[in-house]
């Protein structure tokens, strides 16, 4: 039996070149894809959180408020119709 002997031959060398290129090409467009992918979803997890940091900040004056003497006095005077000292209340009979 005889053995062929393996030859590079330009032919084999320009088919590997193509199919290289090929396979980085690939390789690249997916990565870009992926990156893609990545870019979005960093960006709508950035909205989020400014959103989630806007509502902390809006609840961080709440319990800020909630906590001070101004809605202290405004708590009783609509919830309970108390009136400080000085105060004069009316009631409006229909």
């Amino acid at each position: 039996m005889k053995h062929r002997k393996l030859t590079l031959t330009p032919r084999f060398i320009a088919f590997l070149l193509v199919v290289c290129v090929v396979f980085a090409l690939w390789a690249y467009f997916a990565q870009e894809q992926k990156f893609a992918e990545i870019r979005e979803q960093r960006t709508a997890l950035e909205e989020r959180k400014s959103e989630l940091e806007a509502e902390a900040q809006r609840i961080e004056y709440m319990i800020e408020y909630a906590t001070s003497e101004e809605y202290k006095i405004q708590f009783a005077r609509e919830k309970l119709g108390m009136v400080l000292p000085d105060d004069i209340k009316f009631d409006i009979v229909d």
